[in-house]
């Protein structure tokens, strides 16, 4: 079953490459360090990604609303995909990944576990997931997929902004997209002149109180 997403065009190339020049450190701290993706969910395969959220919860250890979900993701999504938070079964692997990547999917993020990491990465796919297992899917259903759902604590509804490096993954609330990255651009600046302080010689504890 579907959910309507945030309403709004989609960011378009120059904004994604805004939104990728910024840590998502320095995102987190804007949204009050709020919107942060458990750190339990890492980076197993690619250097982060950047996009609108489509979400999808599955029955744990289950993959079949993956596979139906994928007949209605929208080009240039993450998919971000709750999944119990379970290890022990995956529910993501090449299969998947081909059939996301066809769909114009530009990344993953699972609370749950995958398999088959080796030819994930050779597909250059990035993918944020909790563990890796040889142990397969079933595939019974009772899942859905576009509405909201909770990956690694952090609250995402479809349509959400999801920017992932090599620290982790944050979900930028799509009504405050502007808001935030104007605050980010002030940030990183602030911290480049922080840096140059430091770099000069000003004790850190000085410029911190």
């Amino acid at each position: 079953m579907s959910a309507p997403e945030a309403v709004g065009d989609d960011p378009g190339p120059d904004e994604l490459a805004q939104w990728r020049r910024h840590a998502t450190a320095t995102i987190a701290d804007c949204l009050g360090r709020h919107n942060v993706v458990s750190s339990r969910v890492r980076l197993l395969s690619g250097d982060g990604l950047v996009g609108r959220a489509f979400c999808v919860r599955v029955m744990p250890g289950d993959s079949r609303s993956l596979h139906e979900a994928l007949d209605h993701v929208p080009p240039g999504r993450v998919l971000v995909v709750d999944a119990g938070g379970y290890a022990d079964r995956a529910v993501w692997g090449e299969i998947l990944t081909v059939a996301a990547q066809v769909r114009g999917v530009v990344g993953l993020v699972l609370d749950g576990a995958t398999r088959d990491l080796a030819a994930i990465r050779a597909r250059g796919f990035p993918l944020y997931a909790v563990a890796t297992t040889p142990a397969g899917p079933h595939k019974s259903g009772g899942g859905q997929w576009g509405g909201t759902v909770s990956c690694g604590g952090a609250v995402v509804a479809t349509g959400d902004l999801v920017v992932g490096d090599r620290d982790g993954v944050v979900v930028v609330p799509w009504a405050r997209r502007a808001e935030v990255l104007a605050a980010t651009r002030e940030r990183a600046a602030r911290e480049r002149r922080w840096l140059k302080d430091i770099e000069a010689g000003r004790p850190s504890s000085e410029l911190f109180g």
